[in-house]
C-alpha cells in the first residue's frame, strides 16, 4: 500500500512538472485572476464587488503597483458616489458629479452615465451640460432624444459643440438636408478646446466635407494632451461618422498626428478637476 502511495505521489509530482514546463501551461495567479474578475465587475458596473477584487489583487500581490491604484481609484469613485447622494453644496455636487462622468465615460459605462448626465443638466441646463448628455445619448444610439435636448437649448447657450452635435443627430435621424444648414452656421472659435474641435470632425465628415473632417481631426489631435491621444484614435476609429473615410490613406496619415500639448506629470492630464483623485497629489490639491 505505502508502495502504490509512493507511487501516487511521484507520478503526481512527474505530472506537474510536466505539465508546468509546457508552453502555454501556467498556473493560476491569484492576484492576476483577482484583479481580472474586478476589470470584469467593474464592466458590469459592479461596484462593490470589483472594489473587492481589487482589494484581494493588491494584498495578494504588493508589486503590481497598478493593483493598488485601481483600488484606490475605485475607492475613491465609490465615495464619492455615496456622496453625491446626500451633497447638499451645489458647487460640490457639480464637482463630483464631473468627477463621475469622466471616471464612467473613461470605462465605457454609458449606462451609468446616462441618468448622472440627466441630473447634471437639469441642474445646470448649460451647453456644457447639453452637450455632456448629448454626447452620452448619440453613444446608445439615443439620436432622438439627444436632438431634443439641443434643440431646447436657447439660442443664447448655444455654441460650436452643440450645434455640431445638432448635427450629428440630425444625420442619423436621416434629415441631412436640416444638418447641412446647421453646419453652415457653426464658426469654430480659434481657441476651442479638443472636444469641440472633434465634434465638429465628426460634424464634417457626416455631412459628407471629407476634407475639412482630416484638417480639423489633425488639429483636434495636436490639442489633445499625449496621455488622451490613443483614447481619441480609437474612439475615431470606431466611430460611425468616419467610417466612410477609415480606410483611407489619408485618415491613417491623421492619426498618427503627434500632440503639442505639454501636460502634467501627476497624472498625465491637464485638467485635475475631472480627475477622481484630485486632491490626493500635489498638482490636485493646488487646484
Amino acid at each position: 500500500m505505502q508502495s502504490a502511495l509512493f507511487r501516487g505521489v511521484v507520478g503526481t509530482a512527474v505530472l506537474l512538472l510536466t505539465l508546468a514546463s509546457l508552453p502555454g501551461v501556467a498556473f493560476a495567479d491569484p492576484a492576476a485572476q483577482a484583479f481580472a474578475d474586478g476589470e470584469k465587475l467593474l464592466a458590469k458596473a459592479d461596484f462593490e464587488g470589483a472594489l473587492r477584487a481589487f482589494a484581494q489583487a493588491a494584498k495578494a500581490d504588493r508589486s503590481k503597483p497598478e493593483y493598488m491604484q485601481q483600488y484606490a481609484l475605485l475607492n475613491r469613485v465609490v465615495g464619492l458616489r455615496k456622496q453625491l447622494a446626500t451633497e447638499e453644496d451645489a458647487a460640490q455636487w457639480e464637482n463630483i458629479a464631473r468627477s463621475l462622468h469622466s471616471f464612467y465615460i473613461s470605462r465605457g459605462l454609458y449606462e451609468e452615465a446616462l441618468p448622472l448626465d440627466e441630473k447634471i443638466h437639469t441642474k445646470l441646463g448649460s451647453a456644457y451640460s447639453a452637450a455632456m448628455l448629448a454626447e452620452t445619448q448619440l453613444v446608445l444610439d439615443r439620436e432622438a432624444d439627444a436632438l431634443k435636448v439641443l434643440s431646447e437649448l436657447s439660442d443664447a447657450k448655444q455654441n460650436a459643440n452643440t450645434r455640431a452635435l445638432k448635427a450629428l443627430a440630425l444625420t442619423r435621424l436621416g434629415k441631412a438636408d436640416e444638418a447641412r444648414e446647421v453646419a453652415k452656421a457653426i464658426e469654430l472659435p480659434a481657441d476651442s478646446g479638443p472636444a469641440t474641435i472633434y465634434s465638429v470632425a465628426r460634424m464634417q465628415a457626416a455631412v459628407g466635407n471629407t476634407d475639412g473632417a482630416i484638417a480639423l481631426l489633425k488639429r483636434c489631435l495636436e490639442s489633445v494632451p499625449p496621455s488622451q491621444l490613443e483614447n481619441f484614435r480609437k474612439h475615431a476609429k470606431a466611430t460611425r461618422e468616419f467610417a466612410q473615410i477609415s480606410t483611407t490613406a489619408e485618415f491613417s496619415k491623421v492619426l498618427e498626428t503627434a500632440s503639442k500639448v505639454a501636460e502634467s506629470a501627476c497624472s498625465g492630464g491637464s485638467n485635475c478637476a475631472s480627475c477622481p483623485m484630485r486632491g490626493q497629489c500635489s498638482g490636485g490639491a493646488k487646484q
